[in-house]
């Protein structure tokens, strides 16, 4: 797998380790960092980072880190740096989602394991996950250029384009500027996936269907309304959800 500009990762550095600065400058990948490991989470959660890197702090043992993270994102790809990965250790990881990398290696080396953590990831999405045709909608594209724009999808989401901004983790000013950029589309896909269901389940009636569903109690999402979903980035659980419904096995 190779990466690009929309691939994301989050190093969570509770030690502020050095080695920090060097896979900020090196990486082919974009790479936050944090010292918590609930922000990671929380990143996470909203679908806004690909994989996940953790230092090992001093006198704590890394897999224990690990293990309680992924009980909340078990499928997240993670890579656990620490000083010494033995065998043993290796050992001790059961899931092929998550790998040990000695915090010395060098950066072809870490580059190569989330490469490959990465393509499992995608090719068990493939496996496990048929897919489902989106249609193009016009009311949510730009006329001029054909792509998805922000504002229009705002619009029939029923939300403020700074909701929207929020929604896909961008600065509001770009979004602004530009809201069919090619560099957003990626992110503006899942509100099409959730419209494009919406339309088919309702025979056509999407924009009433949007106002409806969205901001009604829903027994998929006890805790929360599809609309406050969205407005925390968390728009592909909600596709993810009315996909299923399309393919006959909603839960």
């Amino acid at each position: 797998m190779t990466f690009n500009e929309l691939t994301k990762g989050i190093l969570v550095d509770t030690d502020n380790c050095s080695g920090q600065f060097k896979l900020k400058k090196s990486a082919s990948f974009e790479l936050k960092s944090t010292k918590s490991l609930e922000e990671a989470q929380l990143a996470v959660s909203r679908g806004s980072v690909d994989f996940v890197i953790v230092h090992e702090p001093l006198n704590v043992h890394g897999l224990d880190l690990i293990e309680a993270f992924r009980r909340n994102t078990p499928t997240v790809p993670m890579i656990l740096l620490c000083a010494s990965a033995s065998s043993t250790w290796s050992e001790a990881v059961k899931v092929p989602e998550v790998e040990l990398v000695s915090s010395s290696a060098s950066m072809t080396e870490l580059t190569y394991r989330i490469s490959k953590l990465l393509s499992l990831k995608l090719a068990k999405e493939k496996e496990i996950r048929p897919r489902v045709f989106v249609d193009p909608l016009p009311s949510l594209r730009n006329s001029n250029s054909g792509r998805l724009d922000a504002e229009l999808i705002a619009k029939a989401f029923g939300l403020t384009l700074k909701d929207m901004a929020k929604a896909i983790d961008k600065p509001y000013t770009s979004v602004h500027k530009t809201t069919d950029s090619q560099s957003i589309q990626e992110l503006l896909l899942p509100f099409e996936r959730v419209a494009s269901a919406l339309n088919s389940i309702t025979d056509g009636k999407l924009e009433l269907a949007l106002k409806i569903w969205l901001n009604a109690p829903n027994k998929a999402f006890p805790t929360h309304i599809p609309i406050d979903l969205v407005k925390q980035g968390r728009i592909n659980i909600l596709a993810d959800s009315l996909e299923d419904v399309l393919l006959g096995h909603p839960d």
